[in-house]
């Protein structure tokens, strides 16, 4: 009996779980469902004069091997790029100067004393302060916590404010005072379990939470071609073998016999045995009517946050300063907008050289709702301003692109993980239906491809041996 499966939701998770089911073959049929008139989600990029400007993911870790063998499954092992191993490291920028970041934090925990000891982001009362992690009781138990609120009691304000929480808020674009340590760092509740301080418990965990991969390999990895050469290669790969439908907005799910009806926005329905809903939260939540009140309220109350980034390009002349860093994070506090940017042609090991600068810069902090609100001139003219204060960049850049990501990422608030638990116990009882994306315990590229693919795999099985062929 051939099955129908229906895949919600054009983004690099959907597209993974559309791709592993046909790779697995078997018998059943497949219809990808986009709302938007284009496929990839958050991921856009933009390629100018021999480099890309990502609007959306820029790399993946290295140690996660999803998006690796992704990659490579598709044929685009040859575009596999590095960082820059000419270039280590980035700034802090912190009252009109740029610090180097201290070496050796993981997880948000200090572990090379020297690099912290020599900063001068920190004064000595703040220096000495760290050591209080040495003698602060644990707490004793592992019971969820703001990450930030557990760095502060054991290291200081200092450090959490003007080291700690930019590292952290330029991954995660959250506040950490508010994100979930079982979430984010759940090793650091394992060292307070035990008794342990935050930097015994990192020095004897031996830098497991952040390894890299091989000697010599850089942490993350990127596309030469962009990002969004993936998307095209999965578009390829499943158009002569998936009913791809863009602009095709999904508004409701009714479960049936045997199955669910899809209902699209023009009201047109259609009738699926199984149903893979990759969407954000919020929109899952509007489409799954029929679940449990109170598991839609949670999934409903998933917080994302709005975030911009701007791609220019600038003459190298008007910088006079040489660029020997990766990029810089601004924290809280700065009276700047910017959160962070990054120089692209510094971070990333690109062959040919060029004498232009290419620049992203990032917009966008928790509690922040109204920036996307702006106007495209408005938001360049806010980063040209800052970029000028920042680096001394009065010149305007020779190309400029805003990428607006509303509602781009997810916020792993304490208790995330209830929230996760409550949810996916409530769509474990709809059999057929699965549930991927990013919010529920990653962002990165291969938590949702390793979601996807886990999806897929329950709706097909394993045993049936795969037969898409895309080199």
């Amino acid at each position: 009996m051939t099955r129908r499966v229906a895949v919600i939701g054009g983004g690099i998770s959907g597209l993974a779980a559309a791709f592993r089911m046909a790779d697995l073959g078997g018998a059943h049929t497949l219809t990808l469902f986009e709302a938007s008139a284009r496929l990839g989600g958050v991921i856009e990029s933009e390629r100018r004069d021999g480099v890309v400007l990502e609007g959306g993911p820029d790399s993946s870790l290295r140690r996660k091997p999803e998006f690796l063998e992704l990659v490579q499954r598709l044929g685009l092992g040859a575009r596999i790029m590095g960082t820059n191993p000419k270039v280590q490291g980035s700034y802090i920028f912190h009252r009109g100067h740029f610090y180097d970041i201290p070496g050796g934090i993981q997880a948000g925990v200090p572990t090379r004393w020297d690099s912290l000891w020599s900063t001068e982001l920190l004064s000595l009362g703040e220096k000495v302060r760290l050591w209080g992690d040495l003698v602060i009781p644990c707490r004793g138990d592992s019971t969820d916590i703001a990450l930030g609120a557990l760095l502060r009691r054991r290291f200081g304000d200092g450090y959490v404010d003007r080291i700690a929480s930019p590292i952290l808020a330029g991954i995660y674009a959250g506040d950490i005072d508010r994100l979930s340590t079982a979430v984010l760092a759940p090793s650091l509740l394992t060292f307070q379990s035990r008794g342990r301080g935050l930097l015994r418990g990192a020095r004897a965990d031996g830098g497991r939470m952040t390894t890299g991969g091989a000697a010599g390999q850089s942490l993350f990895v990127s596309l030469a071609t962009g990002m969004e050469s993936l998307i095209a290669a999965l578009h390829s790969a499943l158009k002569n073998n998936v009913d791809i439908r863009l602009n095709s907005p999904v508004v409701s799910l009714v479960p049936i016999d045997g199955g669910f009806r899809v209902v699209l926005r023009d009201g047109s329905p259609m009738h699926f045995d199984d149903v893979v809903l990759a969407v954000p939260a919020y929109q899952a939540a509007q489409i799954l009517t029929f679940i449990d009140p109170e598991a839609r309220k949670r999934l409903a109350g998933i917080e994302y946050a709005d975030l911009a980034v701007v791609g220019a390009i600038y003459h190298g002349q008007a910088f006079n300063r040489p660029l020997t860093r990766t990029g810089y994070l601004v924290p809280r506090g700065e009276g700047l907008e910017m959160t962070a940017s990054t120089w692209v042609r510094a971070k990333w090991d690109y062959a040919d050289p060029s004498e232009d600068v290419p620049i992203r810069a990032f917009f966008g902090r928790s509690g922040q709702d109204d920036f996307l609100r702006r106007t495209d001139e408005e938001i360049l003219a806010t980063c040209r301003q800052e970029l000028g204060f920042i680096m001394g960049v009065t010149d305007a850049p020779r190309y400029a692109r805003v990428f607006r990501i509303p509602h781009g990422m997810p916020q792993f608030h304490v208790g995330h993980q209830q929230v996760v638990r409550q949810i996916r116990d409530e769509i474990s009882r709809w059999r057929g239906l699965k549930l991927i994306g990013s919010y529920f315990d990653g962002v990165g590229l291969s938590d949702c491809i390793r979601h996807a693919n886990q999806a897929a795999e329950e709706l097909v099985p394993v045993s049936v041996q795969p037969s898409f062929s895309t080199l």
